[in-house]
């Protein structure tokens, strides 16, 4: 018999930078009750300056990434061109596709469909390029917003056509969360069910030529549940698809997560578990195969999951605790690199700071088994961040949520006016 489907709360309360009613700078910390963001005295000049700072000085760079965000909408709004690096796409069939009208991709730094000349080949997803500093090779990802329920085809065409002979999927997000749809259900669910038909939406003309249609016309492909777990360890729900267009088939590992609810942050064994997922995901993969990686936006929870995947490999090999220039930011680079490839990356300032904790605790461990100084609280994560209840100039700024393309609330589309996106922790 097939596992239960596991829920997560998506009532949880966390202090977050976009909640308009926090109208002061709350404690952003989990761990122990101390306003110094250092190790013990003196070991802190083995922990690389950018994973000693306060919440402050995080809470500038972010203010900093939002400048520079604002400065390339305005570029590519200005120049109307559409070879421009920012330039983003304003089609009626464009906008359509976007889950939320703030959130788009870049024009010039997108996924491609495979489509006949003339037709429409928009997706609203980024590949993501980012470089190890010590083998020199990229690593390779695909972000995307949650797939719609009207273009269910062209993500799995996406998936057919840019990964290798296995795709790997991890999905960060609910398809309801709040009471609304965070993503429509684009796989089988269980082996009493196992099938899946890809039918193509009549009023959407997107065809990949001839190559894989099939006798019936409406029908492009099929997706079969092969295997279903439940993964205690990475809190996920894993399951083994198999992806059919025309005679041509692929296996398809799917991780969804239950550890990360909408406007919080994984804590405690959701935080481990997220480790381990990124783990996982990665063993099932190469780093020159994409990985496809989605909450519901695209952006928030996949910009996070991202951003920790590669620094934390980086970690690893030892290049962040090499990093000595009190100039120079790891953290604050990747993000940027990423938001030069899909906007709004890393979306919310608590995601922000949740990396830096991340890499601060798994640092703290590094440093620990090679030379013993780490916290040896079990039951202590390591130094985190200064909490922010006495800093008076600190004032997080309000987010109202995203707003949905043609959802079934009734949510008008509203015409994009290149001004920086408002939306929520997505």
């Amino acid at each position: 018999m097939a596992h239960p489907t596991i829920k997560i709360d998506t009532s949880v309360q966390a202090t977050k930078r976009s909640h308009p009613d926090n109208e002061e700078g709350g404690e952003m910390i989990d761990g122990p009750e101390d306003d110094n963001p250092g190790l013990d005295m003196g070991d802190n000049e083995l922990v690389p300056p950018f994973l000693r700072q306060s919440v402050l000085e995080i809470h500038e760079k972010f203010e900093e990434l939002e400048w520079m965000q604002r400065t390339r909408i305005m570029e590519g709004s200005q120049a109307n061109d559409p070879s421009h690096r920012w330039a983003l796409e304003v089609e009626p069939e464009v906008r359509a596709r976007n889950r939320y009208t703030n959130v788009q991709a870049w024009a010039n730094s997108r996924v491609h469909l495979r489509v006949p000349e003339g037709e429409c080949d928009f997706i609203n997803a980024s590949p993501i390029l980012l470089k190890d500093s010590v083998s020199l090779e990229v690593r390779r990802y695909i972000a995307t917003q949650g797939p719609k329920l009207d273009n269910l085809h062209h993500f799995w065409h996406m998936v057919f056509h840019e990964t290798d002979d296995v795709a790997v999927i991890v999905m960060l997000t609910q398809t309801i969360e709040s009471g609304r749809e965070k993503c429509s259900q684009y796989f089988p669910l269980d082996l009493e069910n196992s099938s899946m038909l890809l039918r193509r939406d009549d009023s959407d003309p997107f065809v990949d030529g001839d190559e894989h249609q099939s006798k019936d016309g409406g029908v492009l492909g099929q997706i079969t549940l092969l295997e279903s777990s439940w993964n205690a360890d990475c809190r996920s729900e894993i399951r083994k698809l198999q992806l059919t267009l025309g005679s041509e088939s692929k296996i398809v590992w799917h991780f969804l997560f239950a550890g990360w609810a909408d406007y919080s942050k994984p804590v405690g064994e959701d935080r481990d578990a997220l480790l381990q997922l990124i783990n996982l995901s990665a063993s099932k993969s190469s780093p020159q195969n994409p990985r496809i990686v989605h909450c519901s936006a695209g952006v928030g929870r996949t910009g996070t999951f991202i951003a920790l995947d590669h620094l934390l490999q980086e970690l690893e090999s030892g290049q962040l605790l090499k990093v000595a220039d009190p100039d120079t930011d790891p953290v604050f680079e990747t993000v940027d690199q990423m938001r030069e490839q899909r906007m709004m990356m890393v979306y919310n300032e608590m995601q922000l700071i949740f990396i830096y904790e991340v890499l601060r605790e798994q640092a703290d461990l590094m440093l620990d088994k090679t030379y013993g100084i780490g916290r040896h609280k079990s039951d202590a994560r390591s130094a985190k961040i200064a909490k922010l209840s006495d800093e008076a100039s600190y004032l997080p700024a309000s987010k109202p949520e995203l707003d949905g393309v043609g959802d079934h609330s009734g949510t008008p589309v509203r015409s994009w006016t290149g001004t920086p996106a408002e939306c929520d922790n997505e």
